[in-house]
């Protein structure tokens, strides 16, 4: 079966305007898609909307969430072959990373990663002590699941009849899976995971203040790209902060924040799903406009 196809960027900035024109109230005007601009409303003034994603860092950073997260998955899935070539048992590890210590080295940090999966291979399931990977900065946190707990198929004398149907009867459903659970950590069996255990990441993201310089950098990029625009009577600059994606996510209320710009009357932060909206002041240069 074939993947389905990407959607292009035309057709990603053209849902992103969807979700924001029913939360922000737009000129009068039919509105048209295209391309620089992305979008033109066409009222008494054409309006021009140039749509872009506000990534909280420059993509070509080396420290940037962009890189930083395809390192990560490199790091692990480099480290667990590492393990398994070395004789390492059959375990399941999940890994966080520190964002204050980006990674530089991915082979070096590999082999570090795969030296302290062979040190706590044996240990009991749940998060490892930060003392076992001291010696690794670019970690935050690490979990393992080395042994599944072994059920037992036995009557349980408050369900004569089995597992009830979770469709029918969802509290009855968990009780039952509760009492299971219970009786196995009682006796306390544990058996070989029975598949094969994959290394991942897990990463933790904390949200921060809205990236007033990045979002300088980004207004800038645009303006240098302004002679290409369809002429039009004014523009808006949509700058997009989709939080499912983690190079972007950040929270964008922030009080006060002014970038003046020649080319853009209208400078607007939105997140999506969430309906924030910031809007970023305007220049007096182009006030002529100001309506808008």
């Amino acid at each position: 079966m074939s993947k389905p196809d990407r959607p292009t960027n035309q057709e990603i900035e053209r849902h992103y305007f969807e979700m924001f024109r029913t939360v922000f109230p737009l000129p009068d005007g039919p509105v048209r898609y295209g391309d620089k601009p992305d979008v033109t409303i066409e009222g008494s003034k054409t309006i021009g909307v140039e749509i872009t994603n506000f990534y909280v860092a420059d993509g070509t950073s080396s420290d940037s969430e962009q890189v930083q997260r395809n390192l990560r998955e490199s790091a692990v899935e480099r480290a667990q072959r590492l393990h398994v070539k070395s004789g390492g048992q059959n375990v399941e590890i999940t890994f966080g990373f520190n964002k204050a210590n980006p990674i530089q080295d991915v082979k070096a940090l590999a082999q570090k990663i795969a030296a302290l999966g062979r040190r706590v291979e044996e240990y009991d399931n749940g998060q490892i002590s930060r003392e076992d990977f001291g010696d690794i900065p670019e970690l935050d946190f690490v979990h393992l699941y080395a042994r599944q707990l072994q059920y037992e198929n036995e009557t349980d004398r408050e369900f004569p009849n089995g597992e009830p149907d979770p469709r029918v009867d969802f509290r009855g459903y968990s009780e039952y899976h509760n009492r299971r659970d219970i009786r196995a950590l009682e006796r306390g069996v544990y058996r070989p995971l029975p598949f094969a255990g994959k290394w991942r990441v897990g990463q933790m993201h904390r949200p921060g203040l809205m990236n007033v310089e990045r979002l300088t950098q980004i207004v800038r990029e645009k303006e240098a790209k302004a002679s290409d625009y369809t002429p039009c009577d004014a523009y808006w600059l949509l700058l997009v902060v989709d939080f499912i994606n983690s190079a972007q996510e950040q929270e964008i209320r922030v009080d006060g924040v002014t970038v003046h710009s020649d080319t853009f009357d209208r400078i607007i932060v939105y997140k999506p799903h969430f309906e924030h909206i910031v809007e970023v002041g305007r220049l007096s240069a182009r006030s002529a406009y100001s309506d808008f």
